[in-house]
């Protein structure tokens, strides 16, 4: 086993898996951390899910600046290679209540 210049492992001559800096785990773990610091209720209950650096967002949130606000925390994370914002605005939310 020995490591390329590309970050990749070489197994046994055909066999090659990736190394990635942030394992998918740590991705979501550090994605909840960011949302929930946000300061807003409704973006520390998104579900987050990765794979491979491809981040998915979950979930209701009230506005669409909320969903936009979840977007623009999550892109800058090292680690996060795409990200799908599947956030759903509530319709019902009234601001006043």
């Amino acid at each position: 086993m020995r490591q390329t210049k590309e970050g990749s492992v070489k197994l046994q001559g055909e066999i090659k898996t990736e190394l990635f800096s942030n394992s998918d785990h740590q991705l979501v773990a550090q994605v909840k951390r960011v949302l929930q610091s946000s300061g807003y209720a409704s973006l520390a209950k998104v579900r987050v899910f990765a794979e491979e650096g491809k981040v998915c967002l979950e979930g209701e949130v009230p506005t669409y600046f909320m969903k936009q606000l979840a977007q623009t925390r999550v892109l800058p994370i090292e680690g996060v290679r795409r990200l799908t914002n599947e956030l759903n605005v509530d319709r019902q939310y009234h601001h006043f209540t």
